[in-house]
């Protein structure tokens, strides 16, 4: 609360401090991220140009929360809201943002696109169209697991997103919450769409029914499995190299379902109305550079690396993947066989939807979700399970709940049936099994 009041305060001052050569940027990369590209940008701005540039970041909690954040300040300011660029949160928030006519193109030099393969795995690299977004990095999304409470519990290392939904794991499966989490709500539609509609909600409530909490935030799911609270969590590559780096690789995993996930680009796009355009596009081409690159897969402290913190993030570029620190120890992506067809365009349409799906029908009520799936556990009612797995809403009927989505009467009406709904549900469940 603390930091978003001192976010809100440097807000409403940043036009008086800030000077031409500054930039404001909303992301929710971690401080490690922001101190390493402030300090190297800083650096290849004044060799480049003969002048330095400051970044001033803001986060609101999360990819997701950032969305809301920049879709409400526009609502309100049209013509501009005071911040430059979007930065990460994979692809969806950028087709939202297009959508709604909120990013300025910008084309970058042939030298750079001929470096950027215009897709990986199928999903687009960038727009290639109007040029209104960039992939930076690769992010791939997984299974973190920690090897020493599995050996201990005597349980088995996940293979893929269905495993977490085994009884087995009751209470050791780590979870967070889309809406306030970009890479976490990308996971969720990840199993949407590989498994489809009813199979995939079947897994994201049994898992919900063995996971022990669900946090506010992507890492503290990962720190959680590292520190032993929970065996097994969603988690994207970067926040599981990081806790490999930290933990060792003798007590932490990592596993990407086979022909179940997608690699990702996380993106970033200048917004309307940015009033340091020219800074804007220089970050960009600095991003995108070879060296802009190399400062993510370079550990801490080698050359082209960081000064303090790893970043244990994929390049987009395929040519980084050839340094000689790489070329024999670190996953390329571009390698990567069976990615599922993941549709982005449906990914975006219902983004909100699905966020707020699993806000009533899960995460809401997890008590009572919890509570219903350890009786049918117990008890192997027929009747119970059935119960525990239906749904308020048919698959035939996304559509025309996303398309009216933005009404607030509207939205808030169904998010409270399909909370009573749930409540109900898990209670009666509860109430069979004991029969």
């Amino acid at each position: 609360m603390r930091n978003k009041l001192l976010w809100c305060v440097f807000f409403l001052l940043s036009p008086l401090l800030h000077s031409g050569q500054n930039l404001v940027i909303i992301s929710p990369h971690w401080e490690g991220v922001r101190i390493e590209l402030t300090e190297a940008f800083r650096k290849w701005h004044l060799e480049k140009y003969g002048e330095e540039a400051e970044i001033e970041w803001i986060d609101q909690g999360g990819a997701s929360d950032n969305l809301k954040y920049v879709e409400s300040l526009y609502k309100k300011n049209p013509g501009g809201i005071g911040i430059d660029m979007f930065f990460g949160g994979g692809i969806s928030p950028y087709l939202r943002l297009k959508e709604l006519d909120l990013l300025e193109p910008y084309k970058v030099s042939r030298e750079i696109l001929n470096a950027l393969p215009r897709a990986c795995a199928g999903v687009p690299n960038y727009d290639d169209r109007d040029f209104s977004w960039y992939g930076i990095v690769l992010s791939g999304f997984g299974i973190l697991y920690n090897k020493k409470v599995l050996d201990y519990l005597g349980l088995p290392v996940p293979s893929d997103w269905a495993s977490l939904a085994d009884p087995a794991y009751y209470t050791w499966v780590g979870n967070g919450d889309p809406r306030h989490s970009g890479s976490l709500h990308m996971m969720y539609e990840i199993i949407m769409q590989a498994y489809g509609w009813r199979k995939g909600w079947d897994i994201i409530l049994a898992m919900s029914g063995n996971t022990k909490n669900f946090s506010a935030s992507a890492s503290s799911v990962a720190r959680n499995t590292s520190s032993g609270e929970v065996a097994v969590s969603l988690c994207i590559d970067s926040y599981a190299l990081a806790q490999i780096e930290v933990s060792g690789a003798e007590n932490m995993g990592f596993v990407l379902p086979e022909n179940l996930t997608v690699i990702n680009p996380d993106a970033i796009g200048i917004l309307k109305g940015a009033e340091n355009l020219n800074v804007a596009r220089h970050f960009i081409d600095y991003l995108l550079s070879y060296e802009g690159q190399l400062l993510w897969m370079q550990k801490k402290g080698k050359k082209g690396g960081p000064k303090e913190y790893s970043l244990n993030r994929f390049s987009i570029r395929p040519d980084v993947y050839d340094h000689p620190d790489f070329k024999a120890t670190i996953f390329n992506p571009y390698t990567l066989k069976g990615a599922i067809d993941y549709n982005f365009d449906l990914a975006s349409k219902r983004w909100n939807l699905l966020n707020d799906m699993m806000g009533a029908m899960v995460i809401d009520c997890h008590r009572s979700l919890r509570r219903a799936w350890k009786s049918t556990l117990s008890n192997k009612s027929r009747a119970a399970v059935r119960r525990f797995f239906e749904l308020p809403v048919d698959s035939g009927l996304q559509k025309f709940f996303w398309e009216n989505w933005q009404d607030p009467v509207f939205r808030n009406h169904h998010i409270n049936q399909w909370l009573n709904f749930s409540i109900e549900k898990y209670g009666s469940v509860v109430r069979m099994s004991r029969i």
